[in-house]
């Protein structure tokens, strides 16, 4: 999976953080086995990071809907695998 790039669906925060959410998963691809310890490791990178309540999703088929905090939102792919991360208030 380490081989894949990453394709950002939608992504409405700062770059910066736009870039670790990206190494964080691609580094949790390639450590672990299953979805949830990737959406595990993901968000608990952000909640040590950048504080606050963070949620991550990982998986070949979900949908979600949900309200997030502005600038606080991405969407995106890894090979085949999506993964969803947000902060709420």
């Amino acid at each position: 999976m380490s081989s894949a790039k990453p394709v950002v669906k939608i992504c409405d925060m700062a770059p910066e953080m736009l870039e670790a959410a990206l190494s964080e998963a691609e580094h949790a691809f390639t450590t672990f086995n299953t979805e949830k310890e990737v959406a595990q490791a993901v968000r608990n990178a952000f909640v040590k990071k950048y504080n606050g309540v963070w949620h991550c999703f990982v998986g070949r088929n979900f949908g979600a809907y949900m309200t997030h905090e502005a600038s606080h939102h991405v969407y995106f792919y890894v090979g085949q695998m999506a993964v969803l991360l947000f902060k709420t208030g």
